[in-house]
């Protein structure tokens, strides 16, 4: 990430380079340096005589920065550094972009040269951007104005030329001492996100998914649970909970195997996540052959209704096509408890009251479902 502390290496940087060019000054005459047009080195008159007090120069209506020391500094740090770097004044207008820069753009660096650079940002962030520009633009005090520009690091989003989108994080600051004329620069930082964000939902899927049956873990269930409940008790809606305990599962591993008590666990699994009432539900491995539904906003008989259908489903299971015997059947217990207008003081408490309906139903034969009172 490009730090603060990087910021302001970069601008020592430029100071250092620019007082070491600026000591030419005391010999009146014309020197030879770069003459560059965006990132590019004119073929033919690559190196121009140019005075220090040279006039400001266009080409193709593109800012030439052969003008001014400082700005051609700028010009060749930026290129040089490993980071996506533009350049815009105080009307966003972008006045310089290095290769990687443009590369996030999706545009070449001539075609992005003169374009306003929110253009390109996705709302609401184009909003946030063109007002904070409005409200610097019209700070009455110009000192602070060039003091306290100074925004993010911020994660956006990326209307690219070539329509696609990319995330990206940005820092965004003012340079005082590179001016046009009386106009003031501001300097962007980018960075790429696609990967970071790629591998972030990569592994916070996998610390919140059980490996085995694809459901969500334990932990992905405790901080579901203490979402729905807080939504519950706000806005006074119903909360049920199912707790799912498979019959006689150590009898099974010990005649099949455990691989295929593996697999009876997945099957099971793959009906409990074809059974969800909606997407705010969610079916999780409780822990070994326990598993729990969370069913927001759904009433007792909507919980009802869901547990026969899972019992209905699990009883109909075939486990022949993993070898097993075409008679070998599987079956579960419920246990059901819902929360309504404060009938329980805890999630925990919520919890246990499933889990008390759940042994009653093993007590009374298994294969039941049970609702607590």
């Amino acid at each position: 990430m490009f730090t603060n502390d990087k910021l302001t290496e970069l601008n020592d940087t430029i100071s250092r380079v620019t007082k070491l060019t600026n000591s030419f000054a005391k010999f009146p005459r014309s020197i030879k340096i770069p003459l560059r047009l965006d990132d590019e080195i004119l073929s033919d008159s690559s190196f121009t005589d140019v005075a220090f007090d040279a006039t400001s120069a266009s080409h193709n209506g593109k800012m030439a920065v052969a003008d001014n020391l400082q700005i051609s500094t700028l010009l060749n740090v930026i290129t040089a550094i490993s980071e996506a770097i533009f350049v815009i004044n105080s009307a966003g207008v972008i006045e310089m972009i290095n290769p990687l820069g443009a590369k996030l753009f999706g545009a070449p660096a001539e075609m992005l040269i003169g374009q306003t650079w929110t253009d390109y940002l996705q709302s609401p962030f184009k909003d946030e951007y063109q007002s904070l520009f409005s409200l610097w633009n019209s700070a009455s005090d110009e000192a602070n104005k060039v003091t306290q520009f100074n925004h993010g690091p911020k994660e956006i989003i990326i209307n690219r030329a070539d329509s696609t989108l990319l995330e990206a994080d940005l820092s965004l600051s003012c340079l005082p001492s590179m001016q046009i004329g009386s106009e003031p620069l501001f300097i962007g930082i980018m960075h790429n996100l696609t990967t970071h964000k790629a591998e972030y939902n990569k592994l916070r899927h996998l610390a919140h998914t059980d490996k085995l049956t694809g459901l969500a873990n334990r932990h992905a269930f405790d901080d579901a649970l203490q979402t729905n409940w807080n939504d519950s008790i706000n806005h006074d809606q119903p909360l049920c909970l199912i707790i799912i305990d498979v019959d006689y599962f150590k009898m099974f591993n010990d005649q099949y195997g455990h691989v295929n008590g593996d697999k009876c666990l997945q099957k099971i699994a793959q009906v409990l996540a074809e059974v969800l009432p909606s997407n705010n539900a969610m079916a999780a491995r409780y822990g070994g052959e326990e598993f729990v539904v969370i069913l927001p906003n759904s009433n007792p008989l909507t919980a009802e209704y869901i547990a026969k259908n899972i019992q209905r489903r699990i009883n109909q299971l075939s486990f022949t096509d993993i070898g097993l015997p075409a008679q070998t059947k599987i079956s579960v217990s419920q246990g059901i408890a819902c929360e309504r207008s404060g009938q329980y003081r805890t999630p925990t408490a919520l919890v246990c009251a499933a889990d008390t309906a759940l042994y009653r139903a093993k007590s009374t034969g298994r294969n039941r479902i049970n609702m607590s009172s």
